[in-house]
């Protein structure tokens, strides 16, 4: 057995010397570094020797930590590495490849460069393919972090003419050369591509539109012109399917000398990658049409988006008890009333755009209803939705705030605004876990747009929430239409407090998913307590802070922690978390992707009044449809990404794919049956 083991042991050295003597891996071909100050750069070749009349070769650039280099175009500050190659022989020319660059911000100007390593390859025309290549390069760059340094380089390295050996470097170079762009746009799926140079009173506008088969995610976009334009933040419109793109960037003026130039555009993103040449010339108008109308498509989406709110489940109630509390009111009064619950709607989606905005800029994930991931969060609606339910059951006489009724500050002459102002507030916080198309869309907008059209999509979606209660405000003879108060106002009490005690089951559901039913049992207890207190006037104050004080911190004792268990045991729906779309697809299966969470009332629609019906499941049943479901009620990065691939910061979201579609086709968010049956047909 030894033997066998050691004559093993010499055929595997045997193979590893035979390996070693055979293969090109020894083989290496470049100059020695040029070291700089914070950097060094050489030159590396993927082939020992060539006779043929172009060469591929790649400086390599090694930077210490945070220090940067620059793009062909950099930005503000910075300027590109220059190569002189006068004093070589045997080369006709050579030409820079760029890979995609980053964005970076140095000495307070936006820049265009690399960082830590780099390879740029370089394509070198040869003159006779049958001599010997001398490479004599003289390299100038610059380094910069909180200062910049110039760096220069006299780099030399011979390439022999001959059949050579592929070198150490061949396959990182083929890497960069993968990724470096070509100008051959045939072979993306784009089958569409226009641009134009737009003058409009003292701005330059680059206006982009591109079409794919596939669909557009996390674009970049860079611009090389003669002019050196400085970094800017384009203005990305989508279409609902994102397989159309229009981006805007805006320049001065004044940034142009010439009206007619050469601009090359670089386009990379998770799907696409591309460059294009182009000689443009700008063209001069007096109004920018295509971005006005884009911007009021803004507008109105924001509008309705926000309109479509007051229909929800959760806010209607809210909407309902405002209108009965100012019945019998006079007409100047309910237009304060209104006018107030106006401002506090407003407030409150700007606190969310300026809250999403922060997230945004310090590269958290952010997504439309992502507060409703978080259980203090829930607890605290849960117990503004309590005093609500206590409100109209006849138990307590407050308005919104509930619980701040009895404070001695709200008692005063400010808690006619207060109140009116805490009323919009709680509505847009419990309008937030909605999603409908028009408000789907606008969210999107927001969140790939920049920093000023997310606060102005907000804050229009705020208007459009807000229109209901201006038109009364405007128009508070409206109020005369509502019958005068009787035994109805009571009886409608009764069946808002309905619908407010279904949002509160509907919330306890979602907390389930974080604590056990003790947790339940310990909030009804809490909430009797309350309502006793307020009923019989029994140290108020300090015995309801008490007892809001132990719910919130029920999450910290253990008996109240809910077990993790399995999702989706004992039904048709494959987990979203331990399945791979790409492995079903490639036997032929076609997958229907449902995305929900148990705080997305869309969602719930969707389930009730589509997923569930007996129709779609039979259907689903026949056609031997692969059902994949993710839940998203808690954080959940695998999800996040997967949304973002599509440009989706909110639910639900629904897709089919196939073989034929494996990137999926999208549907709209609130589902029809036609549209199930129709989606299939296209992609079995």
């Amino acid at each position: 057995m030894d033997k066998v083991i050691k004559v093993i042991n010499l055929l595997k050295i045997a193979i590893i010397f035979a390996f070693g003597l055979f293969s090109t891996a020894g083989y290496s071909l470049s100059s020695d570094w040029a070291i700089s100050e914070k950097s060094k750069v050489r030159l590396i070749s993927p082939i020992t020797s060539s006779n043929n009349n172009q060469l591929i070769l790649a400086l390599e650039y090694e930077l210490e930590d945070e220090w940067k280099t620059y793009w062909k175009s950099p930005g503000g500050g910075g300027f590109p590495q220059k190569i002189i190659w006068n004093n070589s022989s045997n080369v006709k020319d050579i030409k820079i490849l760029w890979p995609e660059p980053i964005e970076f911000e140095i000495l307070g100007l936006k820049s265009i460069g690399y960082k830590d390593k780099v390879i740029f390859p370089l394509i070198v025309d040869i003159e006779d393919n049958q001599k010997q290549t001398n490479l004599n390069l003289n390299i100038n760059y610059l380094v910069c972090k909180d200062v910049c340094i110039p760096g220069s380089a006299d780099i030399f390295l011979n390439i022999p003419s001959g059949d050579g050996e592929y070198t150490d470097y061949f396959f990182e170079i083929e890497k960069v050369l993968s990724t470096t762009l070509n100008n051959n746009i045939d072979f993306t799926p784009i089958s569409n591509f226009s641009f134009k140079a737009i003058e409009n009173n003292n701005s330059v506008i680059f206006d982009i539109e591109i079409s794919t088969t596939s669909f557009f995610d996390d674009p970049k976009i860079f611009i090389h012109t003669p002019f050196g334009l400085p970094v800017v933040e384009p203005i990305n419109n989508y279409s609902l399917d994102f397989q159309k793109l229009n981006t805007s960037l805006y320049y001065s003026a004044d940034q142009f000398n010439e009206k007619k130039f050469p601009i090359e555009i670089f386009f990379y993103d998770n799907n696409h990658s591309f460059k294009v040449k182009k000689s443009v010339e700008i063209e001069n108008v007096d109004k920018n049409i295509s971005i006005n109308t884009s911007l009021i498509y803004l507008i109105l989406i924001s509008l309705l988006g926000g309109f479509i709110l007051n229909l929800m489940p959760c806010v209607f109630p809210v909407l309902s008890l405002k209108l009965l509390s100012v019945i019998n009111t006079e007409d100047k009064k309910i237009k304060s009333s209104f006018f107030i619950t106006v401002l506090g709607i407003i407030s409150s989606f700007l606190i969310l755009g300026a809250f999403f905005a922060i997230l945004k800029q310090i590269n958290i994930s952010i997504s439309w209803g992502m507060q409703f991931q978080e259980p203090y969060f829930l607890m605290f609606i849960l117990i503004i939705i309590s005093m609500f339910f206590l409100n109209t059951l006849g138990l307590i006489q407050i308005n919104l705030p509930g619980f701040l009724s009895s404070s001695k500050i709200l008692n005063s002459g400010n808690n006619f605004y207060t109140k009116n102002f805490f009323n919009g507030f709680f509505a847009t916080l419990l309008a937030t876990p909605c999603s409908a198309p028009y408000l789907g869309t606008a969210v999107t907008a927001a969140f790939t747009q920049s920093t000023t059209y997310l606060f102005l999509i907000f804050f229009f979606m705020g208007i459009g929430m807000s229109l209901p209660y201006l038109i009364i405000a405007f128009f508070p003879g409206l109020i005369s239409f509502l019958p005068r108060s009787g035994k109805w106002m009571i009886y409608f009490k009764y069946f808002l407090s309905i619908l407010l005690f279904i949002t509160i089951v509907w919330l306890l559901s979602i907390l389930n998913n974080y604590f056990n039913y003790f947790f339940i049992v310990t909030f009804t207890v809490i909430l009797i307590s309350i309502s006793a207190i307020l009923k019989f006037r029994i140290y108020q104050t300090p015995l309801i802070i008490s007892l809001i004080i132990i719910f919130f911190l029920t999450p910290y004792l253990n008996s109240f922690q809910r077990i993790n268990e399995e999702n989706y045991k004992g039904n048709n729906w494959l987990d979203f978390n331990s399945k791979s779309i790409p492995e079903i697809i490639a036997n032929n299966e076609i997958i229907f992707l449902d995305i929900t969470a148990d705080w997305c009332i869309t969602c719930k629609f969707n389930k009730i009044n589509v997923l569930n019906s007996k129709t779609v499941s039979d259907f689903f049943d026949s056609q031997e449809v692969t059902l994949i479901k993710a839940d998203w009620t808690q954080p959940n990065e695998k999800i996040n990404k997967f949304l973002k691939k599509y440009n989706k910061f909110g639910i639900p979201f629904n897709a089919f794919y196939s073989s034929k579609f494996p990137e999926g086709i999208v549907m709209n968010e609130i589902l029809t049956e036609k549209q199930i049956f129709e989606t299939y047909n296209k992609v079995k």
